[in-house]
């Protein structure tokens, strides 16, 4: 068991969950049974994982099946492949989830951005030997999860900034035939990208020929890649991302519509109110009472988002 991981850790029993919008995080500390966690649900989202155990075993399950962890593994999993988490008897670690919107903006802050984003589009699995570079990405790590447990709600520039060093960590860590592309991947990487781009964009309201354009495409292309792949339009899916995000702040603030037009983006609050009601067949006053009766009634809230994209 690290210093650091016992430090941030400290006596506390059992899995201690941390949550923001940008980061979900979980301390593990050691127990006397085998514990078990979702990594998944209407509480986080669909986050990337990172799993890191210093001492015991675990396992992971994920989209594609199951992998077993023994100390000191690293395991990352990207956007909603993760399902849930088991650890052995007396296991020390730390688990974080981050959003797309922290994954794109570590990504798109890089010249060199590729071997990161195709290492953050993968499950990579590393044993870091001891020394520097495990201590760098245990630390990481351990910080992400000290300002989610803080309630501060974390700065974005300094997330963003130890998410970077863990991708850089797992890259070099990794096996580099990661960068090599697997079959069918142009596809895939150009609908990966789009996404990042939407992700860190959305606000800023893109048309989708600026979005073709950072992609290499034209706008036909892009929206045969996006219909042939996803079956809607890239217009479509930036829509979406706007309205799941605007469902998100209308559940979890007490913002007024005037405040959340301005947050999203648009000219006014007639027009962001036009939009919603367009998507969701009710104003964002209607829709917010809607969603605080149903959790008055224990009733669980539709997720809107797009966690089928790659």
């Amino acid at each position: 068991m690290t210093a650091e991981l016992a430090a941030s850790i400290g006596a506390a029993r059992g899995m201690a969950a941390y949550g923001s919008r940008e980061v979900h995080a979980q301390a593990i500390t050691p127990a006397l049974r085998r514990q078990r966690w979702s990594l998944q649900g209407q509480a986080t989202g669909v986050l990337s994982h990172a799993v890191h155990l210093s001492a015991g075993r675990g396992l992971v399950l994920h989209a594609q099946g199951e992998l077993a962890l023994r100390a000191p593994d690293v395991v990352w999993l990207p956007a909603g492949r993760a399902r849930e988490l088991q650890v052995e008897a007396g296991s020390v670690g730390v688990s974080v989830g981050f959003s797309d919107a922290l994954l794109a903006k570590a990504l798109s802050e890089r010249e060199d951005e590729a071997p990161l984003r195709q290492v953050s589009s993968r499950l990579v699995v590393v044993t870091p030997p001891e020394g520097a570079l495990r201590a760098e990405l245990v630390r990481s790590l351990m910080a992400v999860e000290a300002e989610a447990r803080s309630g501060s709600g974390g700065l974005r520039p300094y997330l963003s900034a130890h998410l970077t060093i863990l991708l850089v960590a797992l890259w070099r860590l990794s096996s580099h035939d990661v960068a090599q592309l697997p079959s069918g991947a142009p596809a895939r990487q150009r609908l990966l990208r789009f996404r990042h781009l939407v992700e860190a964009q959305f606000r800023t309201r893109w048309p989708v020929s600026r979005y073709a354009s950072e992609l290499g495409l034209s706008p036909d292309g892009l929206h045969d890649l996006c219909v042939r792949s996803l079956g809607r339009s890239p217009l479509s899916l930036v829509h979406e991302r706007v309205v799941g995000e605007a469902c998100t702040l209308l559940a979890r603030t007490d913002l007024g519509v005037d405040q959340l037009s301005a947050d999203l983006g648009f000219d006014s609050p007639s027009h962001f109110s036009r939009f919603f009601k367009r998507w969701t067949g009710r104003s964002p006053t209607h829709w917010r009472e809607g969603v605080r009766v149903q959790a008055q009634q224990g009733q669980a809230r539709q997720q809107l988002g797009y966690g089928d994209w790659p």
